[in-house]
């Protein structure tokens, strides 16, 4: 049997003593890696995903930033030109309200004008009178110049002309037209009439029928009369003229406007 040296021996000596404690530290150490390794893996998982998500939460959120910001600027932009819009709009109202204002004060100006012009036309004399000869057919001839009564009346607005004696007599102070028309169908028949201002013949128109068919005559004058003036129409001396329902000789007159 060999012999081991003492040193050898007694190392395997110790080894042998100590192998229940290794055996012992490694169970432990087993244990220990069981029981905290996955507490630290676990710890540190999570941390890592929420270091990620708020990474990604602030990408979205400088992203969203931007978006705002550029939202923002166009908004600043938008709200310029309206402003700019508005100033526009404002200078337009306020032109047309200054227009609308003038046109206000002329409608005003028109209407007091207007109810002047009424007030005038109211207090007015309104004269204007009409009147047909006759429907008996010839009058004439006559020895001496006769006075034409127009007793067939039209119209004879303030009364001024009288049909009874064939005068118009100026009720106001103005300028009058007078008018008139006569007619004639003899054959070598000489026809006149003449316009009277008082006693002055202001106008003589006659005509002399050779062909036996109807002749007219006519005239008519402005005049300026004083209150009371007459005017009226004769027939010269031996002259005829004729007059049926027709009423083809006529005397009218009317104001034009008091002066």
């Amino acid at each position: 049997m060999t012999k081991q040296a003492p040193g050898l021996a007694k190392s395997h000596r110790v080894n042998a003593a100590l192998r229940p404690w290794y055996s012992g530290a490694a169970e432990c150490l087993g244990f220990l890696r069981w029981v905290f390794l996955p507490v630290t893996f676990g710890d540190t998982q999570p941390q890592e995903t929420e270091s990620l998500s708020s990474l990604f939460i602030q990408r979205d959120i400088s992203a969203e930033l931007t978006s705002l910001k550029d939202l923002v600027n166009q908004q600043g932009t938008t709200l310029e030109e309206l402003k700019t819009e508005l100033v526009k709009m404002q200078k337009e109202n306020a032109a047309q309200e200054t227009e609308l204002s003038a046109l206000k004060s002329r409608l005003a100006f028109s209407q007091q004008e207007l109810e002047n012009l009424k007030k005038k036309n109211a207090e007015r004399p309104k004269v204007a009178f009409s009147a047909a000869l006759t429907d008996s057919g010839t009058v004439g001839p006559f020895d001496v110049q006769t006075k034409l009564v127009f007793s067939k009346v039209f119209t004879n607005v303030g009364q001024a002309y009288n049909s009874a004696t064939g005068v118009f007599t100026a009720p106001v102070k103005g300028v009058y037209y007078f008018r008139f028309t006569a007619l004639g169908y003899l054959s070598s028949n000489a026809m006149a009439v003449n316009l009277h201002k008082n006693d002055q013949i202001l106008m003589h128109i006659g005509a002399y029928n050779t062909h036996g068919f109807h002749e007219f005559i006519n005239n008519g004058i402005a005049l300026e009369l004083e209150v009371g003036d007459v005017v009226y129409t004769s027939l010269t001396a031996t002259y005829k003229l004729f007059d049926n329902s027709n009423n083809s000789t006529t005397f009218t007159g009317f104001l034009l406007y008091p002066v």
